[in-house]
């Protein structure tokens, strides 16, 4: 799991097009200044929030949106 800072989030430096998506949709629905996100595996990224709450957000290649997860929930695809 890699923190991404304020740099990577605002030049969108991730590892993954899953991830890209992913932050994209961050950066439409929250402050980003007043978040940690963290990258999980290559469709997940973990948010913080100012509360400690936590979130996780997954790119869905079937339906082609994201996902809110209170808890990780593990892929059958990153696990081959």
């Amino acid at each position: 799991m890699r923190l991404l800072n304020q740099e990577n989030i605002m030049k969108n430096q991730v590892d993954t097009v899953e991830q890209f998506k992913v932050l994209i949709y961050l950066k439409q629905h929250f402050n980003t200044d007043e978040v940690s996100l963290y990258l999980v595996n290559r469709f997940t990224i973990k948010l913080i929030d100012c509360n400690n709450a936590i979130g996780y957000f997954k790119y869905n290649h079937q339906t082609k949106t994201v996902d809110f997860y209170e808890k990780n929930r593990k892929n059958e695809r990153t696990e081959r």
